[in-house]
């Protein structure tokens, strides 16, 4: 999930999320919720 937050914290040229929470998923063959239960802030990362 590391690729995951790496694809969300991505920013476009204007500032903002290059990625949508479910383009990331699509790109991971995963759900949306399965993407924000590992990018839910209060979680530490895990190595």
């Amino acid at each position: 999930m590391e690729m995951a937050r790496a694809l969300y914290e991505m920013k476009g040229d204007d500032g903002k999320r290059r990625y949508t929470v479910q383009q990331i998923a699509d790109r991971l063959g995963v759900s949306r919720a399965t993407i924000y239960r590992h990018l839910d802030p209060d979680k530490p990362v895990s190595a």
